[in-house]
Formats: C-alpha cells, sequence, structure tokens
C-alpha cells in the first residue's frame, strides 16, 4: 500500500471519529435541553395582587414582597412560584388574572372607606373560586363585624374581630385544621394592633393565641375559611414583619389558591 492511500485512509478514519463524537453531543444537548423544558412544565405559577394604596403600611407590602421572593429563591413550596404585581385600585378589571388578594398590615377604616376599592368586585373575585389573605387591617376589613366599630365585608361571615393595642411579639399555637396549613409549631409572630378574631365555628380556626399576658388570650390568631367557591385566610399576625416568617406567608398563600 503505497503512502499516499495510507494517508487518505487515516484522514478518513479521523473525520468519522470526528462525526461520531459531534453526535453524540448533540444527542446529550437534546436529552438536556428536553430534561429543562419537563421540569418548568412542571412548575404552577401563582399570581398574586398586593394592595398598595390608601392606608396601607409600606413595610407590610415590602414583607409580603420579600417573603414572596425567599419563598421562590428557596423553593419553599416545591414546584408552586408566586409572581406578584401591587396595586393601588382594587377592582374586577385589576382582580383579572390572579389567584389570590392580599390587603396588607394598615388602617381598617382607610380600606372600608376607599373609592379605589370595590369591595363587591372583592366578594365576586372570590366567590369565584379565588383567594382572600388579609392581614392585620386586612383581617379587619375581610370579617364580618369589627366589635363596636363598624362591619367588615364579611368575606368570613361567621367571624368577628375585636380591636387590640398591643405591639410586640406574640405566641401562636395551631390547631389540628392548622397544621395542614401553615404546618409549624407554637412560634411567635409579631403584632401591631390587630384583631382578636371569635366564632362560633371552630373548625375554622389554624391557629390561637397562645400568650396569657395580653387581651388576646383565648382569641383566635389566625382563621381560614371559604366564601363561594374561594378560601379566604385572615391573620391577626403578622408572619411577613420581623421575625419573618416566609414559611407561614407562603403557606398562607397556597391555602387561599387551593394549591394544598
Amino acid at each position: 500500500m503505497n503512502r499516499s492511500r495510507i494517508l487518505i485512509i487515516l484522514v478518513f478514519l479521523i473525520v468519522i471519529s470526528f462525526l461520531l463524537m459531534n453526535s453524540n453531543i448533540f444527542h446529550f444537548m437534546a436529552s438536556d435541553n428536553t430534561n429543562n423544558i419537563t421540569n418548568t412544565t412542571n412548575i404552577s405559577t401563582i399570581k398574586v395582587l398586593i394592595f398598595d394604596g390608601n392606608g396601607v403600611m409600606d413595610s407590610s407590602v415590602d414583607g409580603i414582597e420579600d417573603c414572596l421572593n425567599d419563598s421562590n429563591n428557596r423553593n419553599l413550596t416545591g414546584n408552586n412560584k408566586f409572581a406578584y404585581n401591587t396595586t393601588d385600585e382594587i377592582n374586577s378589571k385589576n382582580l383579572s388574572g390572579y389567584n389570590v388578594l392580599v390587603m396588607p398590615g394598615g388602617e381598617a377604616p382607610a380600606y372600608l372607606s376607599d373609592s379605589q376599592i370595590d369591595s363587591s368586585d372583592i366578594k365576586e373575585f372570590v366567590k369565584d373560586g379565588n383567594g382572600y389573605l388579609g392581614i392585620c387591617a386586612g383581617a379587619y376589613a375581610g370579617s364580618n363585624y369589627i366589635r363596636g366599630d363598624y362591619a367588615g365585608w364579611g368575606l368570613t361571615p361567621d367571624v368577628n374581630t375585636i380591636s387590640e393595642n398591643y405591639e410586640g411579639l406574640l405566641s401562636i399555637s395551631t390547631t389540628s385544621f392548622g397544621s395542614k396549613i401553615i404546618n409549624v409549631s407554637p412560634t411567635n409572630l409579631h403584632m401591631d394592633a390587630g384583631p382578636a378574631m371569635y366564632t362560633n365555628n371552630s373548625q375554622v380556626v389554624i391557629a390561637n393565641f397562645a400568650d396569657n399576658h395580653t387581651g388576646y388570650q383565648n382569641y383566635a390568631a389566625i382563621v381560614g375559611d371559604t366564601y363561594g367557591y374561594g378560601r379566604v385566610i385572615l391573620s391577626g399576625p403578622h408572619p411577613e414583619l420581623p421575625p419573618l416568617n416566609p414559611q407561614i406567608l407562603a403557606n398562607m398563600i397556597l391555602w387561599c389558591s387551593q394549591k394544598i
């Protein structure tokens, strides 16, 4: 065999080897992309609208956003991720496309008298199968009645609230119903004149106040009820304020969105 023929054969073998190697690379890349697509399609996005208008407590809004970001970053809710926006106006148009409305801490009378908030549209939004999470002022506003003061929106017709002025940490303990939702042992959460709640329907109580040194003892701290086809949680404590508890906030929104 002459020298030129040997060179041709060697070149041919090198080309064949190169093509086979690149074929394996392409196959690996295709498989990897397919896996990424599969993982992406398994993610469920919960769309959250946060009120940020008249009477709101800025630190509450910021804390809610921080908790949702932390939940996404730390994968606290598995394949459930949160996408959120804020609004200073609540009506059927602004609520369209969202799964849960969050009313943060602030001033309940301002919420109830705000012409930019259409309470009938909130009720329809929840009644149609969506969720409402009210924290502190949002809990007052969502309740049936604030004793001695004024009526709320009635998203929890069996739950009334009492105004208290305590600010600081209070211990809460979950009920058997609540352990399926927020899944925490007794823990301390921040209170900022939030409501003490009472109801004839003990089945809706998620957590009770476990403190015996304030006016909150023997009252419900967090309740979860249904309104039409939707779900409502009212929380006296602030899981979104220090000491921040993103897991509790994320789980409450999950329950309101009917993911748990």
